[in-house]
Parts: structure tokens; C-alpha cells; sequence
């Protein structure tokens, strides 16, 4: 991690706003979670992380000044496998159908107002160091509550998201919280 990078950019940027761009839920056929077995141990399992994914967009204001916007991609996901079957400590991009309960995967994007010229060079390193680790700190709450209202509407008791942690340079794409 560069401090002086992201500082350039958190000095050049300004947050306008966090929307969903992409979502899925999906909820095991058969499965009524209002009506969980006891002897079910569903344990969460979570990513998320930086796509890499960066626009950096000339914006035309009312007065007819250009502005720059820059927009940050970033997905999340939360899974509920059965406990018994796997290991949940383990990350396995594919687990059996029987296993695999409950999962909710999204995208988000942050929008951020920059007060640099949108073909600004210098300030392209800045941003993707920004990006890495600066981002999810924005869409974090924003995922959290989106988690959230997903299991009230599964019936589902919440799935508890544990506070965001800055991805390690190995792994920028792929946060796993503990």
C-alpha cells in the first residue's frame, strides 16, 4: 500500500454517492429457511473486494464547466453452506448443490467528483491505489444493509457481516473477512 498515492487521490476526490449495479440471490430449492432444522449448521462464508474495474468519465456540469467523475467497481458475496459437509474456513469458488443453501453476490460502484482533468496521467496510479483500498470502506455499510434487508426477505435470521478489512496486496481482489 502507497500512503502518498492515496492520499493524491483522497485529496483529489470527493464521494457523490454508492449504488447496486449487479445482484443475485439465490435461496436452495426446498429450503424454507423460516423452518431451519435443528440439526442444520448453516455457516456464512464471505468475499469481496475491488473488481479493478475503474471509469473516469468528463462530465459536463449546468454552467457548461467539465467536471470529472470516477467511478470504482467492487462485488461482495455471502454464502450459507452446510457446516457439516465443508470446511467453512475454506474459500472453494465451486461447492456441491447440496451443500450450498443460501448465497447472495452483488456488485457495487462508488462515485466519486474529481478536480482533476479526466485525462490526467499522473493521477491514474493514485486512483488505482485508491481503488484497492480505499473503496470498500465506502460500500461496506451499504453491502451490510443490503445483506440485511436480503435475509428479511428470505426469512432468514441475519447473516452477521463482519467488519470490512483492508485487502493484503496478494489478494486485492478478493477480501475474505474473518
Amino acid at each position: 500500500m502507497d500512503k502518498t498515492l492515496i492520499d493524491a487521490a483522497a485529496r483529489a476526490l470527493k464521494v457523490e454517492g454508492v449504488y447496486l449495479r449487479e445482484s443475485h440471490i439465490h435461496c436452495k430449492k426446498g429450503f424454507l429457511p423460516q423452518l431451519i432444522d435443528d440439526g442444520l449448521s448453516l455457516v456464512p462464508q464471505y468475499r469481496g473486494g475491488p473488481t479493478g474495474e475503474i471509469h473516469i468519465i468528463p462530465a459536463k456540469q449546468e454552467g457548461g464547466d467539465t467536471t470529472t467523475m470516477v467511478m470504482f467497481h467492487f462485488a461482495a458475496g455471502v454464502r450459507l453452506i452446510d457446516g457439516a459437509s465443508l470446511d467453512p474456513t475454506e474459500i472453494q469458488e465451486d461447492v456441491p448443490d447440496e451443500t450450498l443453501y443460501v448465497e447472495i453476490t452483488t456488485e457495487f460502484y462508488a462515485q466519486y467528483a474529481c478536480d482533476c482533468p479526466a485525462d490526467n496521467e499522473e493521477l491514474r496510479p493514485a486512483l488505482e491505489e485508491f481503488g484497492r483500498y480505499n473503496v470498500g470502506y465506502h460500500i461496506w455499510p451499504y453491502w451490510r444493509e443490503y445483506v440485511q434487508n436480503a435475509c428479511a426477505r428470505l426469512g432468514l435470521p441475519p447473516i452477521p457481516v463482519p467488519m470490512y478489512r483492508i485487502p493484503q496486496r496478494e489478494s486485492v481482489s478478493a477480501t475474505v473477512p474473518e
